[in-house]
């Protein structure tokens, strides 16, 4: 079984707009190489099939092209020896990236590629840099795993790109 582990080749992070979250991409490939997954992690796994159609209208071939081939991306997907990890990545907690993985998970029996896992559970997983503890048990009581990791860098991310249009009131300020 570890031969058919390292049969996809890791793939380096296209640039382009999907890839503009440096942080949270800096975050998950540091995350990776601490549990030494490098030469299983695919990063940026297009998903499906996942046709999408319009209802009730007539449209040309080129935008009926266009509908069949909707795009769904996983941050990262990790074939274990026991599981195969669908991994959605934020330095902020968000409620979005539960439904991210768990979406996603929904796609990996359809995605061909993926076929050679098929006998592992698949297992959708939050990276967040920030720990949200209600966000955590919402994530948990839907069945996804929530990793933290909380790089050394986080501290200035957070004065310098979080935070930077934020300050917090004075004591005794009215909120209203």
């Amino acid at each position: 079984m570890a031969s058919s582990i390292t049969t996809i080749q890791p793939t380096a992070i296209p640039n382009g707009a999907r890839r503009n979250a440096k942080a949270e991409t800096r975050m998950l490939h540091e995350w990776v190489s601490l549990h030494g997954w490098q030469a299983q992690a695919i990063y940026e796994l297009r998903l499906g099939p996942t046709p999408q159609t319009l209802v009730g209208q007539v449209v040309s071939p080129q935008l009926e092209a266009m509908l069949r081939v909707s795009l769904w991306y996983a941050d990262l997907i990790v074939p274990t020896e026991r599981e195969l990890l669908v991994v959605e990545a934020k330095v902020q907690p968000k409620p979005g990236a539960v439904g991210e993985t768990l979406w996603y998970s929904t796609l990996v029996p359809t995605t061909p590629v993926l076929a050679p896992y098929a006998n592992l559970p698949v297992v959708p997983v939050v990276l967040f840099g920030e720990s949200n503890d209600a966000l955590n048990s919402f994530a948990r009581a839907l069945g996804v795993r929530v990793e933290l990791y909380t790089p050394p860098w986080i501290a200035e991310y957070l004065s310098t790109r979080q935070f930077r249009n934020r300050s917090t009131p004075s004591p005794g300020t009215s909120l209203v």
